[in-house]
């Protein structure tokens, strides 16, 4: 499903999936694919088509992760944007 130009800038309190969003307040780690960086994170919302993250790392946009939750699930994201320690990311395939 393609988005409005717009809603890819969009701040993290407007609506810009196409998915409802499910607030889980999870323990996580996320891997930096090419720095083979493992970091702890907190999985604050997530949708089938992605997630929103709280961590300390700023990895700039379009960074390829893989997000591991704590039931030993992975799934590999790209980074869309860092504001206010929350870091977006996009799943490479919807989840299910």
């Amino acid at each position: 499903m393609a988005q409005p130009a717009h809603a890819l800038s969009a701040p993290f309190d407007e609506e810009r999936r196409g998915f409802p969003r499910l607030v889980i307040n999870e323990e996580a780690e996320f891997l930096i694919v090419e720095g083979d960086m493992r970091l702890p994170c907190i999985i604050v919302n997530i949708s089938a088509s992605g997630a929103k993250i709280a961590c300390d790392a700023i990895p700039p946009s379009g960074t390829d992760i893989i997000l591991f939750f704590r039931n030993g699930l992975s799934v590999p994201a790209v980074t869309t944007r860092y504001e206010d320690k929350a870091l977006g990311l996009k799943f490479k395939a919807p989840a299910s």
